[in-house]
């Protein structure tokens, strides 16, 4: 059950994108197949007039997880599929990628910023994606993060 203080758009992830016209869907399986969905996603922000620093965080975002979702739910196991679900408007852009695996629970991975992990030369793609996205959800099983990113600045469209 969702927290009343969870941002209103949340609600629109959990809606059925298939059921909407403004939601789109691409099926990936391996890494080089990223480029392609990442231009898919940032391409329509270009044209809305997000600010860079927003189309910057949302191409790491969906980089870190789609490569997670590859490598940690896949095991890099090319006959599973990642889908990636997005929605851009002016207000925000949401992106949900769910993955074939067993999933995970948040509170088990370890703290990128512990001392310990420091030198570590992987495990800081959840750090960035909590620090670029306006908020972060996974669900239930952990197979499916939800994030979303509202402009940093007023779109050039709406002054």
């Amino acid at each position: 059950m969702l927290a009343p203080h969870f941002e209103s758009c949340w609600v629109t992830v959990l809606e059925s994108p298939s059921l909407r016209d403004d939601w789109h869907r691409i099926r990936l399986s391996s890494a080089q197949e990223m480029p392609a969905v990442i231009e898919a996603v940032v391409g329509p922000m270009h044209e809305l007039g997000y600010p860079h620093k927003d189309i910057f965080g949302v191409h790491l975002m969906l980089e870190e997880s789609i490569v997670n979702a590859i490598k940690h739910g896949h095991q890099n196991d090319t006959s599973k599929e990642v889908e990636v679900r997005y929605r851009i408007s002016q207000e925000h852009v949401l992106v949900e990628v769910e993955d074939e695996g067993q999933g995970f629970i948040l509170a088990l991975v370890p703290d990128a910023t512990a001392p310990e992990n420091l030198d570590k030369p992987s495990g800081r793609g959840l750090l960035l994606i909590r620090h670029y996205a306006t908020w972060l959800r996974l669900n239930n099983w952990g197979n499916c993060l939800a994030f979303c990113k509202c402009p940093s600045e007023p779109l050039a469209a709406e002054v």
